[in-house]
């Protein structure tokens, strides 16, 4: 199970690779609309970054995905530089972050440190109300991916077989 990195209060998002949530870190900016996840997305030292990252990675080094739990989904090193192009405050508050994270194995930011040591039973029903509906949303997805396995292994079979592209399955399927 991953660890829950929490930056200026707001509770970062990972994917299945572990991957952050950019947009989690553009609303613990601030949300400012010129620091959004794709224009720094869009930099060519971003794409430089990325080429390099993708050189030695075992695993996309970015990711977006669309709906309602989307976002751009980052390795940390991205979280890094998205962070430094933000501002030299905000990348010093993620590092710190992230280094209480690594080291603590959790990551309480300074301004509710007092909440905590005042009230820690709260503070635990949240995260553990907070670990249930990650638990359930995983158990979702991999229920979804078992319903899905047998489906992804009919496509690929067609499409191998009968070298088809997409659009002739779907139509041939949809009728």
């Amino acid at each position: 199970m991953s660890k829950q990195l929490t930056v200026c209060g707001m509770t970062i998002k990972q994917d299945a690779e572990g991957r952050y949530c950019l947009n989690d870190f553009h609303k613990a900016a601030g949300g400012d609309s010129n620091q959004q996840p794709a224009f720094f997305m869009r930099r060519a030292e971003t794409s430089e970054l990325v080429a390099e990252l993708e050189k030695s990675a075992k695993t996309q080094s970015f990711v977006t995905l669309m709906g309602r739990n989307g976002g751009t989904f980052v390795v940390k090193e991205l979280v890094y530089a998205y962070a430094m192009w933000i501002s030299p405050k905000f990348n010093l508050e993620v590092i710190r972050s992230y280094d209480r994270l690594a080291t603590e194995d959790v990551a309480v930011h300074a301004s509710a440190a007092e909440a905590v040591l005042d009230d820690p039973l709260t503070y635990m029903e949240k995260v553990i109300a907070q670990a249930r509906v990650l638990k359930a949303e995983r158990d979702r997805l991999a229920l979804e991916n078992k319903e899905m396995a047998p489906k992804a292994v009919v496509f690929d079979n067609c499409v191998a077989l009968r070298q088809e592209s997409l659009a002739t399955f779907v139509r041939l399927f949809g009728e």
